[in-house]
């Protein structure tokens, strides 16, 4: 089902102001796919410790603006219980977006909406979400790589996200 022009207009009138917050950065992107449905751009950050690559997703159907990020590996199996504490115990913390565990594939993906429902997001909001989405993926991935490695076990990884959460 074709979205309603009025939303499509939206979303394009978004997508523009989200390109030209990049450009201005002088951050490298790539745009995944450009529709009257959706913009899909993919960011490649380097973190502190591992990669990332970030996907802002506009849909026109729903009017909103999601940024996501899939974790670099799949929790094993056997941890999977571990990395579901985990998960959970560091969205206790975020004031904006969270972590989910797909318990089938062991795949963790942070991801971050706002909607802009008759309205255009700003290119600070734009930002806003992206940078956001960024430090939180860069603070917590490398805990959850060292959880399913074992080099963390779930008292660690606790304690550290309580010593995060102390010094905030």
């Amino acid at each position: 089902m074709t979205p309603d022009p009025s939303r499509i207009e939206n979303m394009k009138q978004n997508a523009a102001v989200l390109t030209a917050m990049l450009d201005h950065r002088n951050l490298k992107y790539t745009v995944q796919e450009q529709t009257d449905a959706r913009t899909h751009i993919r960011i490649r950050f380097s973190g502190a410790d591992l990669p990332m690559t970030l996907h802002i997703i506009l849909r026109a159907d729903k009017q909103i603006a999601s940024v996501f990020s899939v974790m670099p590996f799949a929790v094993e199996e056997t941890r999977r219980k571990d990395a579901a504490v985990a998960v959970a115990a560091a969205n206790h913390g975020l004031i904006d977006g969270s972590f989910d565990l797909n318990l089938s594939t062991g795949e963790i993906r942070f991801r971050l909406t706002s909607c802009f429902i008759d309205s255009v997001l700003s290119e600070s909001l734009f930002s806003y979400l992206m940078f956001v989405s960024a430090e939180t993926v860069d603070r917590y991935n490398d805990r959850f790589l060292a959880l399913n490695s074992g080099d963390m076990t779930l008292e660690q990884f606790l304690a550290a996200d309580a010593a995060d959460g102390a010094a905030t």
